[in-house]
């Protein structure tokens, strides 16, 4: 297991040494003084049992924590590992130095250990640890219950300190008891309602696990962390209630489950840090994560089964040990497969089919193959529990990139199309961890369809550069057609009109080809406007000399000699990142052709009185323009003319789109068209009809 980068150094490890080393002697020290004093097993010898536990548990989840980051839940467990030792150590201490005196005899002043070593660390896993498990600072209820459970603490230890037993009968042998009647009556009190009151302060801490949850479904362990913090609180309820009196198995009751319980919160901690990757630490575990559960809730469960059945059955025990043996036995394969599936997905993330699941239904719901890859790389990442992911097209080109490698070795995954490289994907695990064969063959599975996407962006990217040189290519041709158009053939039909114009003034008054001059003159010069409306139709003038919105009002000037009131709106600002206020060329021209066709179809088929042209950008990269007419609308059964096609193929090719739709209570047409800025963008589809055009679809 390594350490994050840069979060820790030498002296960290050499504190985690120190910890694990200091914890593990104790308890060692304790066994060994626990062979040598040989007390009879009861109560007591089951609480030595809990502190020896939290020494060995506690001093390896401190050590952990401190080879890599100094944080305060480190030393709070490294407090707990270290007192758990010094109560164990003690307690054997005691029954060797009882083995050899007088039954009346009173432990020396230093056995005061065996029952106030333990509260500084173990009631700050409950009280305080709950609280600063997030990378969150702790929130004003938070700090305020940090405060009270620190108060509680203080306050326990000073009763135990204080307490003048056994005055006046005799000598107290607390190192700071008081000798007063009145405190030698309620220092016993004191103590269960100061336990009462951590009990209490546990459960909100553990309800404070649950909020957390409920607000971040995301976060891993909470749950797990609620549990055992309401179960280590519960475990001091028979001290409140009955003061370690009463029946044996009620005297059993608390060390037992206490026991069980302190099995299980470390589990529950590890989990949350495990999850969240809290404070830097990625821990590499799964089957040996399994073991040590199961072997702790195997010995838990036996040595709860004993002690009670013991206590019911009567006879020697042998059936009490028999149920004992069996039931934890029947319960191994369950609880194995339990928690092998919920720690192999804690570890390795989801299993293969469910993460293809996940990454295939971006492919139908993103907007297009660069959102798709995009949105694949993050659950890939996420199912997985992956450091990062990066995917690299054939060209080396990195089209997406989730996480930070931090220095980790990259695994190569290749993307194959039809036998053809489309790319690479490059994951790297989590730093401290490690992709096992399991990681490597699931992302062998979700490989073809990466590369599917992979692929299609690469053809959705040449299909887009294609479009935008072919959008490029037809409007230089119509600015050549505009050129012959407006210089040559327009010159040449009014040159012919003036040589009709001579050849009338050279032949009589009377002349009976005079009036078929005339007329032909005059069909001459309607066929010359028509030739500059034409030109200016291509690509107009005013476009290139004014702009996009000055040449829309001079088309809606040019409409209102027909009797209809055009209005412009306009509420477009240059959008952030574009190169230019204007949008480009190509983009000027599909707009206004759109609207000199629209206008052009509600004057001939539309019978409206008013018309609305508004042209805005209601997202950076995007141009909306909608025309809007009081006429009659749509017609039943209406088709596409052949402006209407040509129109729909200009926006397709800069990538847009167009569509027609009734207007507002089913009242005259609505066109809308939308554009990318850039061209070959791709802007959300429009959602109205596309089959008629403006003013009744007779275009």
């Amino acid at each position: 297991m390594t350490a994050r980068q840069g979060t820790h150094g030498g002296g960290g490890r050499a504190s985690a040494v120190a910890v694990l080393v200091t914890a593990w002697g104790l308890a060692a020290t304790a066994l060994v003084l626990m062979v040598l004093a040989d007390a009879p097993w009861d109560a007591t010898q089951w609480y030595f049992v809990v502190d020896t536990a939290d020494a060995l548990v506690y001093g390896l989840v401190a050590g952990v924590v401190l080879s890599r980051r100094t944080h305060p839940v480190a030393w709070l467990v490294a407090l707990t590992a270290v007192g758990g030792g010094v109560a164990a150590v003690t307690a054997q201490a005691v029954a060797l130095w009882a083995r050899d005196r007088d039954a009346g005899a009173l432990p020396p002043s230093w056995s005061v250990l065996q029952g106030t070593a333990w509260v500084p660390g173990t009631l700050a896993l409950l009280l305080v640890v709950p609280h600063l498990l997030s990378e969150r600072a702790p929130s004003r209820a938070s700090r305020a219950a940090i405060a009270a459970g620190v108060v509680l603490i203080a306050g326990l230890l000073a009763v135990r300190l204080t307490d003048p037993w056994p005055w006046p009968a005799a000598e107290p042998y607390a190192p700071l008891a008081l000798r007063h009647t009145g405190w030698a009556r309620w220092a016993e009190p004191a103590q269960r309602i100061l336990l009462g009151c951590v009990v209490a302060l546990g459960l909100v801490a553990a309800a404070h696990a649950v909020r957390r949850r409920m607000r971040d479904p995301a976060g891993r362990g909470l749950g797990w962390l609620a549990i055992g913090t309401a179960l280590v609180a519960l475990t001091f309820l028979p001290l409140v209630l009955f003061a370690g009196e009463g029946p044996a198995a009620l005297r059993l009751f608390t060390p037992l489950t206490h026991l069980a319980s302190q099995a299980f919160f470390p589990a529950a901690v590890l989990v949350v840090v495990l999850g969240g990757r809290l404070w830097g630490i990625d821990l590499v575990v799964s089957r040996a994560l399994v073991w040590w559960l199961l072997t702790g809730l195997l010995v838990a469960g036996y040595l709860c089964t004993v002690a009670v059945l013991g206590l019911l059955l009567p006879g020697d025990g042998t059936p009490g040990r028999v149920l004992a043996t069996a039931v934890p036995a029947a319960a191994v394969q369950p609880a194995r497969s339990w928690l092998q599936r919920r720690v192999d997905r804690l570890v390795h993330g989801e299993a293969a089919a469910p993460a293809l699941g996940k990454v295939g239904r971006h492919l139908g719901s993103a907007a297009g193959p660069e959102q798709a890859l995009t949105g694949m790389a993050e659950s890939i990442a996420a199912s997985f529990n992956l450091g990062s992911v990066r995917i690299v097209d054939e060209e080396g080109t990195t089209r997406v990139a989730v996480g930070a490698p931090a220095g980790a070795e990259a695994v190569v995954v290749p993307l194959v199309v039809r036998r053809r490289t489309a790319g690479r994907m490059l994951v790297t695990a989590r730093p401290g961890e490690r992709l096992d064969r399991r990681a490597r063959s699931a992302l062998d599975e979700v490989a073809p369809v990466v590369a599917t996407t992979v692929h299609l962006a690469a053809v959705t990217r040449e299909l887009r550069e294609s479009r935008g040189r072919l959008a490029a290519a037809r409007d230089d041709e119509r600015r050549a057609l505009r050129r012959e158009l407006h210089d040559q053939l327009g010159p040449a039909l009014a040159g012919i009109g003036l040589g009709l114009a001579a050849a009338r003034n050279l032949l009589p008054d009377d002349s009976p080809a005079g009036p078929l001059l005339g007329r032909l003159r005059h069909e001459v010069d309607a066929r010359v406007e028509e030739v500059r409306a034409l030109a200016r139709g291509l690509f107009p003038p005013v476009l290139t000399e004014l702009g996009l919105v000055p040449a829309l009002r001079e088309l809606a000037m040019r409409h209102e000699a027909d009797g209809l009131a055009v209005v412009v709106r306009t509420d477009r600002t240059p959008a952030a990142g574009d190169d230019e206020p204007e949008p480009p060329r190509e983009v000027s021209g599909t707009v206004y052709a759109v609207v000199a066709e629209a206008l052009r179809n509600v004057v001939r088929h539309a019978g409206a009185r008013t018309c609305t042209v508004t042209v805005e950008s209601p997202e950076p990269g995007l141009l909306l323009v909608t025309v809007v007419d009081d006429g009659r609308g749509i017609g039943p059964g209406s088709r596409d003319g052949v402006g209407t096609q040509s129109l729909r193929e200009r926006a397709e090719a800069l990538g847009g789109t167009i569509g027609w739709e009734p207007g507002e209570d089913g009242h005259g047409t609505r066109v809308v068209l939308r554009l990318p800025l850039r061209p070959g963008g791709t802007p959300r589809e429009g959602r109205g009809r596309t089959g008629a055009p403006a003013g009744g679809g007779r275009a």
